[in-house]
């Protein structure tokens, strides 16, 4: 199941012009194409309010730690929400926005409430809000941010939205997200992940050895989801057992379909963690117009607190006390606590209340790494795939092996989805965590990496 959806940003400028050719995929001319003419990076893992991407399902981890949290009544007043916390659809915002609902439902049927108090305006908040206050609940939403939305940022520093979070939906036939971004008026733009190419950065050119050995890998973990190894067993042990290496082009495949897929490298992702979820039919579609107006539309009318840092949840009799930094002090009847799985587990804010079981739960799920790059350009230069992989090794300062060279490896064209050309690259796990600390850096690491790939 791709996840691919969770994912701040700072904008980073240009510099050079890059040589490359009009048409890599299939002309042989070289031309100077001009450098992006501007970009944005991602800092989903150095970001207080996210710390990280979306939750993974580390080695020895069953996915039955879900339902655990999903159930979860803390002192019978408090639900927790969040995609973490999703069977059926975790680590995406189907999962956030189904399990929003689902929290708000065990609290409507276990108290009789009138009042509610939301911590967190991310899916899973909004949709728990809606759902209380469809039912005739009075919710106050408390949001620590300076905007809505959580890990779906539609950030319009170029007058349009640019998905810095989440960006895509997930299977259309069924999902529930989908006749809300339709009643938002949002474009929806079809995936075709079988529409790419693999272009290598020692070579320059397209590389038939890194396509063949990722469709192996695709076959390889459709296997996995049949053998039903122990889930003490990482996927990189399972995946080697299985004769696949650590070469340079094996080890790009396993960062695209494993690290970038799930946030976590192979080592630590815990083979149950293929297996876990199920998937919408339909295809995948990316978001136009700004993935954050369903956040919107799901909040709309309910009284929303943005700079709202609450610091503890507590059960005091027949209602919830929330303390918030500021010194102030709020208190509901019931209380549904929709920050991410990171902030859950550095108890920000804290939950007295909460059993053993319920933080040993927590404690079974890690949250991972998956951050992006966009670079804009005036025009179009990479040819008319829908997704291109980056093999690394060849481009100045990620030699093979390094993991640099394991940076910035697929990249997919938004100019269908912004209106003008622009590419967005993906990095995950270790290697994204060990990313340049400056913005320029980022970008000029992927530059390097597409100049190299596109070479002839």
């Amino acid at each position: 199941m791709d996840r691919r959806r969770f994912l701040a940003a700072g904008l980073a400028a240009a510099a050079t012009p890059l040589l490359l050719t009009t048409d890599p995929v299939r002309a042989g001319v070289r031309q100077r194409v001009p450098a992006p003419t501007a970009s944005l990076v991602t800092r989903w893992d150095t970001d207080p309010w996210s710390r990280g991407s979306y939750s993974a399902l580390p080695v020895g981890t069953s996915p039955a730690v879900r339902r655990t949290l999903a159930d979860a009544i803390v002192g019978g007043r408090i639900a927790l929400a969040g995609e973490y916390a999703s069977t059926q659809y975790p680590s995406t915002t189907t999962g956030a926005y189904l399990s929003g609902r689902h929290a708000a439902r065990r609290l409507l049927d276990r108290v009789n409430a009138r009042t509610a108090v939301v911590i967190g305006a991310g899916m899973a908040g909004a949709a728990a809000a809606q759902a209380l206050t469809s039912a005739g609940i009075d919710v106050t939403v408390l949001e620590a941010r300076d905007r809505v939305g959580g890990r779906i940022w539609s950030n319009e520093q170029w007058g349009v939205p640019v998905e810095l979070g989440a960006a895509w939906i997930h299977g259309t036939g069924g999902n529930p997200l989908v006749p809300l971004a339709r009643a938002a008026s949002l474009g929806l733009v079809p995936t075709d992940y079988d529409d790419a190419v693999a272009r290598d950065t020692v070579t320059g050119a397209r590389s038939a050895r890194a396509e063949a050995r990722w469709d192996r890998l695709d076959r390889l973990l459709e296997q996995l989801g049949e053998a039903w190894p122990p889930r003490s067993v990482s996927v990189a042990e399972w995946l080697d057992r299985q004769g696949w290496t650590t070469d340079r082009i094996d080890s790009w495949a396993a960062q695209v379909e494993v690290t970038q897929e799930y946030a976590l490298d192979p080592s630590r992702l815990g083979v149950r963690a293929t297996e876990e979820g199920a998937t919408y039919r339909g295809g995948d579609v990316m978001v136009a117009g700004g993935y954050v107006t369903i956040v919107d539309t799901l909040l709309d009318g309910i009284d929303v607190r943005t700079g709202a840092i609450a610091e503890s949840a507590t059960v005091r009799g027949s209602s919830v006390n929330v303390a918030l930094r500021s010194g102030d002090r709020m208190s509901a009847d019931i209380a549904v606590v929709a920050v991410p799985l990171a902030l859950v587990r550095a108890e920000a804010p804290a939950i007295p209340d909460m059993s053993g079981g319920v933080r040993r739960a927590l404690r079974g799920l890690v949250t991972g790494v998956f951050e992006k790059v966009v670079l804009r350009y005036d025009e179009p230069w990479w040819g008319d795939r829908q997704v291109y992989g980056v093999v690394g090794g060849g481009a100045p300062g990620a030699p093979a092996g390094s993991l640099a060279s394991l940076r910035w490896t697929e990249f997919y064209p938004l100019t269908n989805v912004l209106g003008f050309p622009a590419l967005v690259g993906f990095s995950g796990g270790r290697a994204a965590r060990t990313r340049p600390a400056s913005d320029t850096g980022c970008v000029a690491e992927a530059t390097a990496a597409l100049t190299a790939a596109f070479a002839r």
